[in-house]
């Protein structure tokens, strides 16, 4: 019988390279050299009697039926942090390994600051945070907190708001001054350099604030990141619009026109179901949820 031949240690190397898609990756993660992954994945494939991969030189890709049984792998890999978690004795801190996926602004001059001191409480857990590109898929787990722009629509992922946002359009002590630009006359400002994402590779509309403006902006400076785009302005570069919980904190940057160009987005938290079984993740989730109302101000300013 397959079973008979089935090592079910062997699912935890499949997990890390259908997540990873390569072995030397993988094999970092696992603490173990790559050869190693690779010779518990052939296992697997044998005592399954099925390919779960297929190979190329951009990596590991998972088979139909690699497809079909990630999600089952990764339910057992979920029980057992889980059983591992309630072992801990009572008031012990956490423990394991926690990957958020977050945008640039929210995760590096918001998220990182206010979650310093619950690592410092629970010093046996890791968060990794990464950027929020197009390629983290949240149901293949890629990541396991997700923060984004939008509402989530799968009912296998638990979404809740975090809070609304507000946005400036913002220039700087440094261009005005070097411009002669009068604050007041809107046509200096439409015709001077602006910042904005870069359209071909923006993936979500939420970020298109410029066309709201002026249809035809100089766009002279694009960038896919929040604080890229801050910088140039806050440089001297010209305008651009930017959120107000990082402006504010930047002294070189001064509000324009904030009663004629204003904007209110939103972010969003994402986690699958399965994995709010974890106290770790729930309590990262309320930390999380915690300090946006804590800094409500920041990100909903009642006037600037």
């Amino acid at each position: 019988m397959i079973t008979d031949k089935l090592n079910w240690n062997d699912l935890r190397y499949f997990v890390e390279v259908a997540h990873k898609g390569r072995l030397l990756t993988a094999a970092k993660r696992l603490g173990v050299n790559h050869t190693t992954v690779a010779r518990r994945i052939s296992a697997l494939e044998n005592a399954l009697e099925v390919k779960l991969f297929e190979q190329d030189e951009s990596g590991y890709h998972l088979t139909d039926v690699g497809e079909n049984l990630l999600p089952l792998a990764q339910q057992m890999e979920d029980i057992s942090e889980l059983a591992k978690e309630r072992a801990q004795l009572s008031g012990q801190s956490l423990s394991g390994n926690i990957r958020i996926g977050a945008p640039d602004g929210f995760g590096n001059s918001f998220l990182a600051e206010q979650i310093t001191e619950f690592l410092i409480d629970n010093s046996g857990l890791t968060v990794e945070l990464l950027p929020v590109p197009l390629t983290h898929n949240l149901l293949k787990r890629e990541v396991d907190l997700y923060i984004t722009f939008e509402e989530a629509a799968n009912k296998n992922i638990f979404c809740r708001k975090i809070t609304d946002y507000k946005l400036y359009l913002y220039s700087s002590k440094r261009f005005i001054e070097a411009n002669d630009i009068d604050l007041t006359n809107a046509d200096e400002i439409l015709n001077a350099p602006f910042a904005s994402y870069v359209d071909d590779i923006l993936y979500t509309e939420h970020l298109s604030f410029n066309k709201y403006i002026k249809s035809n902006l100089n766009n002279q400076f694009q960038s896919s990141t929040f604080n890229a785009q801050q910088q140039f302005v806050a440089n001297g570069g010209g305008f651009g619009v930017l959120a107000y919980y990082m402006a504010c904190k930047d002294p070189r940057l001064i509000p324009v026109f904030t009663s004629e160009y204003s904007f209110t987005r939103s972010y969003w938290l994402q986690t699958p179901l399965e994995l709010r079984r974890l106290a770790s993740v729930r309590k990262l989730e309320k930390k999380i949820m915690t300090q946006a109302r804590n800094n409500q101000s920041l990100f909903m300013p009642d006037n600037i």
